[in-house]
């Protein structure tokens, strides 16, 4: 929802979804946010895509957020490299499907997400396939993503162990 950057693997995700074919001629791609990168190279693989893809080519405001997670039924970030991401914890929030590049820490997300090997199209490709055509597929990522939030990657559960955390280095003090 920030920038659109090279490293977030737009064109890899633009690749897999030209490489759905016919069959899935009827999904959209929604890419979103301020281009820090050529988007020419970008609409040239989009527009090999069966399906419709629409660039939302701006900053996306935190109010406008919840209208796009409630319509999406995949979020995807392919990303070569990272460590975290807010629009990952936002879709967890949303519980959304995902699919994620298998890096940083992406994968401690566990079930919540489908992972896939950074950089590998043909990955992306099948899991997006898979996720466009099975929505009980989708619906197990999404209650995946619930438990998730209500767990261990929930606020409280983040705020115990950072007082854990506290309270483990405050005793060493002594």
């Amino acid at each position: 929802f920030g920038l659109l950057r090279p490293y977030k693997g737009i064109d890899l995700l633009l690749e897999a979804f030209a490489a759905l074919g016919e069959t899935d001629a009827e999904a959209e791609l929604w890419i979103a946010g301020m281009p820090r990168m050529p988007m020419e190279p970008l609409q040239a693989l989009a527009d090999k895509a069966p399906g419709q893809v629409r660039f939302i080519p701006r900053f996306i405001s935190d109010p406008e957020i919840p209208a796009l997670m409630r319509r999406a039924d995949v979020l995807a970030l392919p990303y070569r490299e990272i460590e975290q991401s807010g629009v990952l914890y936002t879709g967890l929030a949303f519980r959304k499907a995902m699919i994620l590049s298998d890096v940083g820490g992406f994968s401690e997300v566990g079930d919540a997400a489908r992972l896939v090997p950074p950089g590998d199209v043909d990955a992306l490709t099948t899991a997006l396939g898979e996720l466009i055509s099975d929505p009980a597929a989708r619906e197990r990522l999404a209650a995946a993503a619930e438990a998730s939030v209500a767990g261990e990657l929930g606020w409280d559960a983040i705020a115990a162990r950072t007082l854990e955390l506290y309270a483990s280095l405050g005793a060493g003090g002594d």
